[in-house]
């Protein structure tokens, strides 16, 4: 305490911690449908540009096989890349969201799972993959990428 003040400090409640900090996180700018559906759209286009930036960095990709920290928007841009070249060879021209599964929602911060629907090039589908993210709001209201995780990366058929 300051020489002359009889007044204690006081933590906050966690009432008061709590409104504080909720006034701190921004709020999502678009709904998380319409942020897949963006992803999504990146995806079938191959959208190198758009698909590095929807990343938050860092951000990290988790499979049964293990982790992998993502430092750098131009190593999204050399996985989607490589990523493109093999689902185009497999006759996969587009991808759309499907069953996207809210598990937790909490300002700034969605966590959940989905289905990418992989289709050819007539937009019928031809295989399915599911995954898992956790995606963050960040400070101009946009929703970022900052965990996946390929649930079917462990399948020898992903097609």
């Amino acid at each position: 305490m300051c020489q002359g003040t009889t007044e204690r400090l006081r933590h906050p409640s966690p009432e008061e911690e709590a409104r504080r900090t909720m006034a701190t996180v921004p709020e999502a700018v678009e709904s998380i449908e319409d942020f897949f559906g963006r992803y999504t759209r990146y995806l079938s286009e191959g959208d190198l540009e758009g698909l590095a930036g929807i990343y938050h960095y860092p951000s990290l990709a988790v499979t049964a096989v293990g982790c992998q920290a993502v430092t750098d928007p131009q190593q999204t841009r050399d996985f989607f890349a490589q990523g493109q070249e093999t689902y185009r060879s497999r006759g996969i021209q587009g991808v759309r969201p499907r069953d996207i599964v809210t598990d937790v929602e909490v300002p700034g911060v969605w966590v959940g799972r989905l289905v990418l629907e992989n289709l050819d090039e007539s937009g019928e589908a031809v295989g399915k993959e599911r995954n898992a993210y956790q995606v963050v709001t960040v400070q101009d209201g946009t929703r970022r990428i900052a965990v996946t995780t390929p649930l079917d990366a462990y399948l020898q058929d992903q097609a």
